[in-house]
């Protein structure tokens, strides 16, 4: 057993920003295959320096697939997987809209109920500066990332190096 970090990593983001794609490269890179529409589950994915990393991902946001059957956050991720308190890394999509702020607080808690460090990694799309944002990032994360998703000709390129960029990000917290 190594000596690591524990990761809850929340991808904040709407619609149309690029989440899924950049969830489908992070896990191509963590299983070093191409993933084109990857389902949420668990995974044992695979650091750059060939570390095992025990997994569990969800690929769209709480609000999109787990909302209408799940009453909470935590209610999802017992469902989903009953050992997710186990894992050494979550990550769980959230938008950002209206009451979304109380998702993410009850991811929050949910996390750290369970000994992860919560990362709050904000995919910026162009100079976005969503009001909703505010309330969201003023929560107790542990850490705060943002990516930035300039609008380019090349977007699928874009974030496809983003997804690359917050594998290395995420396997370099958990050995920290």
């Amino acid at each position: 057993m190594n000596i690591s970090r524990r990761l809850f990593v929340v991808l904040l983001a709407n619609n149309d920003h690029g989440k899924s794609s950049l969830v489908s490269s992070l896990l191509s890179q963590g299983t070093g295959r191409i993933w084109e529409k990857p389902q949420k589950g668990i995974r044992n994915l695979v650091s750059p320096w060939g570390r095992n990393i025990n997994s569990y991902l969800f690929i769209r946001s709480f609000q999109e697939t787990e909302k209408d059957k799940y009453k909470t956050p935590e209610d999802a991720l017992n469902g989903n997987d009953p050992n997710w308190k186990d894992r050494e890394l979550i990550l769980f999509p959230s938008h950002i809209y209206d009451d979304c702020h109380i998702h993410t607080q009850q991811m929050i808690d949910a996390a750290h109920s369970a000994g992860f460090d919560v990362i709050a990694a904000s995919l910026i799309l162009g100079n976005e500066r969503h009001p909703d944002y505010k309330a969201i990032w003023m929560q107790n994360w542990d850490e705060r990332w943002t990516l930035p998703n300039p609008t380019t000709e090349n977007w699928r390129g874009q974030v496809d190096a983003l997804g690359r960029d917050l594998w290395a990000w995420i396997c370099r917290a958990i050995a920290s």
